[in-house]
């Protein structure tokens, strides 16, 4: 009686674990599977089929909607070829998997790699039929092979409040990344303390605070070689709360990264600028910048930003349609007339 009992739980198990996979590769939220297919599919009558699904329905299976489909539901379907019936919600969505292997194809990774995780993205949002990556996905020319051991190994260090010790990389004449090297010609060892990993203008960033200096600092992800992660829990030398910014407030990541245009030291201050033209290239950069139309096309607007990072941003726009005037401070305004000058002498 027993051993029948056993078997027939068995048998059950088998039948759902088939429907999951059935649903996982055939359905999403707009293409689903009737009972009869999956019946057909797996051997099993209908009617068990179908209990299966309404229970399937009711304990969503890790995390994941079993739902149908109705027929009056397509009214509301955006693709070109919606289907009713039973499905699984995917682990993704379609925005969400776009985003997610959009931004891995931005890293400077292992073709080979990427080409594998994207296609896992897709797969997670149901659509591993619709890969459709053009061409090949490249390993950079001068990639460093460490780069995704150091990924790991830093989010680690970063989730126990590890510090650690790598060299850090410049390009030589071949474009090859090789260490950097101290006055006696050896390559320089740094020490730091990890925060956080986040990409800005394209490049992938490890925020921390390098030693033996005070404030937060980026470094190139792809540039760290041969790191070394402390063994024990809790050896930052600075724990990123006891941080502040120049009021002496705690610091602010995100409002950190966005003062900053592109990563430079120094603190943020407050920028007063015209722009005539369009305020594309201020909201671009600066998305909590504050502006007031003083004419036609013509704008006073507020930034606070580094000011090294100010001069970077208004020198790129210098020939642009959109014509940028630093109003102060006047130390940054000084800063771009020498930099005026100096092109003239390179140039003239």
């Amino acid at each position: 009686m027993a051993q029948g009992s056993s078997r027939n739980a068995s048998v059950r198990s088998e039948i759902a674990v088939g429907i999951l996979e059935l649903l996982d590769e055939h359905t999403d939220r707009e293409h689903g599977v009737t009972a009869v297919w999956l019946a057909e599919q797996l051997g099993a009558t209908e009617k068990t089929i179908r209990g299966h699904l309404h229970a399937l329905r009711a304990m969503q299976p890790f995390g994941r909607r079993v739902d149908r489909i109705t027929p009056g539901d397509l009214r509301n379907m955006t693709s070109v070829d919606p289907r009713s019936g039973w499905y699984i919600e995917p682990v993704f969505d379609t925005a969400q998997m776009r985003l997610l292997a959009d931004g891995a194809a931005l890293s400077r990774s292992d073709g080979e790699y990427l080409r594998d995780l994207i296609a896992r993205i897709y797969a997670f949002a149901g659509r591993s039929r619709q890969f459709g990556i053009r061409g090949s996905l490249p390993t950079p020319k001068h990639y460093n092979r460490e780069f995704l051991n150091n990924i790991e190994r830093l989010n680690d260090a970063i989730a126990h409040e590890r510090s650690i010790r790598f060299h850090y990389c410049e390009y030589d004449v071949d474009g090859d990344l090789v260490p950097r090297l101290d006055s006696d010609g050896v390559a320089r060892e740094y020490a730091a303390d990890p925060y956080d990993l986040r990409y800005k203008n394209g490049k992938y960033y490890l925020i921390c605070h390098l030693h033996p200096y005070d404030t937060l600092a980026y470094l190139h992800v792809e540039r760290i070689r041969d790191l070394h992660v402390d063994d024990m829990d809790h050896t930052v030398e600075r724990a990123f709360d006891s941080l502040t910014d120049a009021d002496g407030d705690p610091v602010d990541l995100t409002e950190f990264l966005d003062e900053r245009p592109y990563p430079s030291a120094g603190p943020a201050v407050p920028v007063r600028i015209r722009v005539e033209g369009g305020l594309e290239p201020v909201f671009d950069w600066f998305p909590d910048a504050r502006a007031t139309r003083i004419g036609d096309a013509v704008y006073e607007v507020t930034i606070r930003s580094t000011e090294q990072g100010v001069i970077w941003w208004a020198l790129q726009y210098t020939t642009s349609g959109v014509r940028i005037t630093v109003l102060e401070p006047q130390s940054i305004r000084d800063e771009l007339r020498r930099a005026g000058h100096i092109l003239l002498d390179r140039y003239e």
